[in-house]
């Protein structure tokens, strides 16, 4: 009996665990492509800076995926990313035809905002970029 009883503790301290890492990778997944999109905004942003032209990141709220442009005639895509497959661009504001221009002192033609989802959680980060190119992230509800 008492054997019984430290049995269901244990499956219920499980079912318990479980819970709360699956609802943590979630978190991370949401996190790690909040951080990529950050630091592909950087390297657009050091881009302009070292060849002194422009360089975008030019977002896809559609398709889930964004682009590292170089801002030349004819534009040239130098990189395309995705977001994981739980992750959403939900919505931008600030930005112009869906794109962060950085010109070649570093600064962004158009400041704004870029927001993340994760499908299941309906969690949310909001991806800052100021016109100075300075660019932070929060969650936000």
């Amino acid at each position: 009996m008492e054997i019984l009883t430290v049995i269901g503790i244990i499956i219920v301290l499980s079912s318990m665990t479980f819970l709360v890492l699956r609802n943590y990778q979630k978190s991370q997944d949401l996190k790690n492509s909040t951080r990529d999109f950050i630091g592909n905004l950087k390297l657009a942003q050091q881009y302009s800076v070292t060849e002194q032209v422009k360089y975008a990141a030019r977002i896809s709220i559609l398709n889930n995926d964004y682009y590292l442009v170089k801002k030349s005639d004819p534009e040239e895509i130098i990189a395309s990313f995705a977001l994981a497959e739980s992750i959403n661009f939900s919505s931008q504001d600030g930005l112009v035809n869906d794109e962060a221009v950085f010109n070649p002192t570093g600064a962004v033609d158009f400041a704004g905002n870029v927001f993340l989802t994760h499908e299941q959680t309906q969690t949310r980060t909001k991806i800052s970029i100021k016109p100075s190119g300075y660019v932070t992230w929060e969650f936000v509800e």
